[in-house]
């Protein structure tokens, strides 16, 4: 079941111009909200500029074969990703036995990886014990990572505005980072009027401590925070943001979830909307606009 959504929709109408509310009465505001899968997320982010890595969605074992050859690059190697819409899927282990939603395979074996994987049922710490149908898997290129960090954007309650949260450490949890290491997390609150500023998006490539060109990774930093701001973003996570051997940044792995108040607005991006991985309760309530609790 849908628990009752924090975040404001008025905060999000806020980001796109309209007036703002008192933050106290912004949390009495129950909201559902559309999540896309990885693969979405990533094509989404491309046209704002965002580097991610190439990759191709694929629905059958002929697909991952013919991507995975189009893919491997000179590793021979690729990465072949569960499309779920939960996180912890490296942990995950599937219904049939298979260990792992997220493997790394030489591309002649990617083909029968993902004939065990296709159709088969994924259980994660998020996902609950049912777990979620894997109907969809990303075959992506493995790109030589040597510097990962964590970058996220959402609504705070207490200034009605985006805030983001950032640390030069990623590609673990950033939960339990910030309990044993508060000091090396970013936080930072962006004006509605001005958006993320070139000052603060150098201060944050800096506070990253990314190798490669400040500049070029602020103007990443910049490309995320608009695609926050104009997509109607409720929470924009990357984990990692990482750098490769060649010093540029890439969005490596991302969820994106968005108002869903800003449907009449956001009509492509919600026709996206995978409803074999929401509860079917939740889906028959919002037929009629409702949120099942």
């Amino acid at each position: 079941a849908q628990m009752l959504r924090q975040a404001s929709v008025l905060a999000g109408a806020a980001l796109r111009g309209g007036p703002r509310v008192a933050p106290e009465l912004s949390q009495l505001t129950q909201v559902r909200h559309l999540n896309v899968h990885e693969y979405q997320g990533a094509e989404l982010m491309a046209k704002y500029g965002v580097r991610v890595p190439p990759g191709i969605a694929c629905h059958t074992p002929d697909e991952v074969a013919a991507a995975a050859a189009k893919l491997s690059g000179a590793s021979g190697e690729v990465v072949v990703k569960s499309q779920v819409l939960a996180g912890g899927r490296g942990l995950g282990t599937f219904t049939s036995g298979l260990v792992g939603g997220v493997h790394i395979v030489p591309v002649a074996e990617a083909r029968g990886l993902s004939e065990k994987m296709l159709g088969q049922t994924l259980v994660t710490k998020q996902t609950g014990a049912g777990g979620k149908p894997v109907n969809a898997l990303l075959v992506a290129e493995k790109l030589n990572l040597v510097n990962e960090m964590y970058f996220a954007i959402l609504l705070d309650r207490q200034s009605a505005g985006p805030m983001i949260i950032a640390c030069s450490e990623g590609g673990t949890s950033i939960e339990d980072l910030a309990e044993t290491h508060p000091e090396k997390i970013i936080k930072m609150k962006i004006d509605l009027d001005k958006g993320l500023t070139k000052k603060q998006a150098l201060e944050l490539a800096s506070g990253l401590k990314v190798s490669g060109s400040l500049d070029d990774a602020a103007e990443q930093l910049t490309a995320l925070y608009e695609v926050f701001s104009k997509t109607d973003c409720t929470m924009l996570e990357v984990n990692p943001l990482a750098e490769t051997g060649t010093h540029l940044l890439y969005a490596a792995d991302a969820k994106l979830n968005f108002d869903d108040n800003a449907e009449y607005r956001q009509k492509e991006l919600f026709a996206l909307r995978d409803h074999a991985q929401e509860d079917p309760r939740e889906v028959a309530a919002g037929k009629f606009d409702l949120n099942y609790i």
